[in-house]
């Protein structure tokens, strides 16, 4: 474990710093410390309190606009014992205070911002009070049970004396820290498990926010990168010349999988970018397009080998006794993350130090990759983590690092390299192109005996984590996500994963395999009411109805989105439910078709992530997931031509516009089970709810996805 001195020393040395601005003045004297330290001796983060009290955490989650830092506050101030105004929230420097159990990482992403920082953070802040106090018992000459902490202060009412935190901040810091601190019951939280203002966004809506593209450094250079349009395509040659001939191009130099052209401002290096002539090497895929993709998904569903995670008793004795077997393949497209700010890093160097502004969901990544591009020890890295705009999953990758890095010491001078809209849609690593063949064993009297899936497409752990398949009985987590795991009874029951490897990389994308897999299975499940002859709620409720809490989510859903009451005229409705990230999720989606043209009017969210710190960001999360869906269910789809994808803009990627968003309706459930993740979950459930709506309204199954150019008349 950590002791006191080392942790006060690691957080004075890497005082981090919020924006460029305060990047170019000199570092002030940081304030007293003080830390909070977990049972098993992991640190659980970063509590500074300065002299005038105000209370500083350094966290290790990102802001990609989930509200999750507002959160963090929440819970700080709560178990500290001060206003919500009062505690300042900032990225710190990886290190283990900050890093996830089990992978030893800093990073953002599997809706993990919350549920597996609360218990920490609350433990850290419960011991941080505790010293406090301990300090005012001492200051004060009397016993520390005989006070209280209240707004930021410690008092003793007897007396009528009080004493603020940054009075008591510096003696504070020298005491040591409980390992296991008294943490205040829920019924005295007054700040989390209620609305609070989202700290982020008033600087967003003033346009004073520091985006990864707003950081400026005196001397700065700007640089655009340019990619291969095929996947896996080298570097063969390039001719510098008509890009150096744009007025404000200052050099043009090679990075990783391409090139960086350096301009003074970053319109001329857009310029330049479009202005190389570049060639790149022949690739074997330089003719591969969707259809052979396709092609390549649906062969994968019938060969003799695939992963099998799932066996539950017998499915073939199962499927050869069924008085009916249901059956039918769905396909999804490559989908891209398609946010707002592209890729983009800052790095400057000096001798052999280098520091790193960036809007990335992966602090260790970056700094690693760094050091290695610089050939520099990791701890020489200094990383700043800038607002995101947009992550969404896209930014636990981090090649942009490297790649401004490698740019910013060929040049000799701080650099922001930033990918062009095309690069982003051409190479930015995709929700994988998927198929799924299930079959539903039914009896008689019309109950589900067996379900067989096979789902195949390519696997995001592999690009994410390759060093896992060293093992060769491991199974991508991903494959089959929100599937091995469900709640539903299906009685024999086989799952089934077949990886196929194709060139475009894969990712994770918001809410992983379990984008697919709710559209997959949730829609199919409509498909085994229909011909079970039974309401869709009904065949649902069956599945559950050995799961209290998964039922308690279904039914609300069903209650609020009026499932079964009369609609107006040319109104249609379908139900989708799901579990992922420790969180259950049920919709009713509300469509209409009009000349077969789709309009969603209204989606009910029923929702129980266990506990709430935020209830007001819980609802933003999903309806921010609900949009998110629809926009991917309706339009989006990258489509491959000649080895490279089709579409390089959002004309091309359309993306659904602000009139087509419906009311979002959200009633969460506070079952008092762990915390579950909030900025996913919502995610699944949307396209089949819409889809099983669609075919209530023209008697047509969706079983390929986006709607676009299908006849919904």
């Amino acid at each position: 474990m950590l002791d006191r001195r080392a942790l006060l020393q690691s957080a004075l040395l890497v005082p981090l710093m919020a924006d460029a601005a305060m990047a170019q003045a000199p570092a002030a004297p940081p304030p007293p410390t003080i830390a909070g330290s977990g049972a098993n001796g992991t640190l659980s983060g970063f509590l500074r309190i300065g002299a005038d009290g105000r209370v500083t955490l350094f966290t290790t989650t990102s802001e990609l606009g989930q509200g999750t830092h507002t959160a963090h506050a929440q819970i700080v101030a709560d178990e500290l014992g001060c206003a919500l105004e009062a505690v300042t929230v900032t990225v710190g420097q990886p290190e283990p205070a900050l890093r996830l159990a089990g992978v030893n990482e800093m990073y953002t992403g599997a809706s993990f911002g919350i549920r597996q920082w609360a218990p920490r953070l609350r433990r850290g802040a419960a011991a941080a009070r505790t010293v406090l106090v301990q300090a005012a018992a001492e200051r004060l000459s009397v016993p520390a049970d005989s006070l209280t902490v209240a707004d930021g202060r410690v008092v003793h009412a007897a007396s009528n004396r009080s004493l603020g935190f940054g009075e008591l901040a510096e003696a504070a810091a020298r005491l040591p820290l409980p390992e296991m601190p008294a943490m205040k019951p829920a019924s005295e939280r007054r700040i989390s498990g209620h609305n609070a203002p989202r700290a982020d966004i008033p600087a967003k809506t003033r346009g004073a926010a520091t985006y990864g593209v707003d950081v400026r450094l005196p001397g700065m250079l700007f640089a655009v990168a340019r990619l291969p349009e095929v996947f896996g395509a080298e570097l063969e040659s390039f001719d510098a010349a008509p890009a150096l001939a744009i007025p404000g191009v200052v050099q043009v130099v090679p990075i990783p999988r391409g090139l960086a052209v350096a301009a003074t401002n970053t319109w001329a290096a857009m310029r330049g970018a479009e202005a190389l002539v570049v060639r790149w090497k022949a690739t074997p895929h330089d003719g591969m397009d969707s259809a052979a993709v396709s092609a390549r998904l649906r062969a994968a569903l019938d060969q003799p080998q695939a992963q099998r995670p799932r066996n539950d008793g017998d499915w073939e004795a199962t499927r050869a006794a069924a008085a009916r077997v249901v059956s039918a393949t769905y396909e999804v497209p490559y989908l891209a993350h398609a946010p707002m700010e592209t890729e983009n890093a800052t790095i400057r160097i000096t001798g052999d130090r280098a520091e790193i502004w960036a809007p990335t969901q992966h602090q260790d990544w970056c700094v690693r990759d760094v050091a290695a591009a610089l050939n520099i020890p990791p701890a020489n890295v200094t990383m700043h983590t800038t607002y995101a705009g947009g992550g969404f999953g896209r930014r636990l990758h981090v090649e942009v690092a490297a790649q401004a890095a490698h740019a910013a010491r060929a040049l000799g001078r701080p650099v922001q390299l930033i990918w062009s809209r095309g690069d982003e849609f051409a190479q930015g690593y995709y929700r994988p192109a998927f198929a799924a063949k299930m079959e539903a064993a039914l009896d008689a009297s019309g109950r589900v005996t067996g379900f067989n899936i096979r789902g195949a497409g390519g696997s995001v752990m592999y690009d994410y984590r390759p060093w896992l398949f060293r093992n060769p009985n491991f199974v991508d987590p991903f494959a089959l996500q929100s599937v091995t795991d469900t709640r539903y009874r299906f009685g024999a029951f086989r799952a089934e994963y077949a990886r196929v490897d194709l060139p475009p990389k894969v990712w994770l994308w918001r809410s992983v395999g379990s984008s697919q897999y709710g559209f997959f299975v949730e829609s199919f499940l409509d498909e085994v009411a229909a011909a079970a002859n039974k309401d869709p709620l009904t065949l649902r409720r069956e599945l559950l109805a050995h799961d209290a809490r998964a039922l308690a989510v279904l039914n609300l859903a069903a209650e609020k989105g009026g499932w079964g009451t009369p609609l107006p005229p040319g109104r249609y409705r379908g139900i989708a439910y799901m579990e992922a990230y420790g969180s259950l999720c049920a919709e009713v989606a509300e469509i209409s078709i009009t000349r077969g043209e789709l309009t969603v009017h209204k989606v009910t969210v029923a929702y129980d992530c266990g506990d709430v710190i935020n209830p007001d960001t819980v609802a933003a999360q999903m309806q921010g997931s609900v949009v998110w869906a629809l926009s991917a269910m309706k339009h989006e789809a990258v489509t491959l031509k000649q080895g490279r994808a089709e579409q390089r803009n959002f004309d091309s990627y359309r993306i659904a516009r602000i009139s087509e968003a419906p009311v979002v309706e959200t009633h969460i459930i506070r079952s008092g089970q762990a915390l579950g993740g909030v900025g996913e979950p919502g995610v699944p459930p949307l396209a089949p709810a819409v889809c099983n709506a669609i075919f209530a309204a023209t008697g047509k199954r969706i079983r390929q996805l986006p709607l676009a150019g299908q006849d919904l008349s």
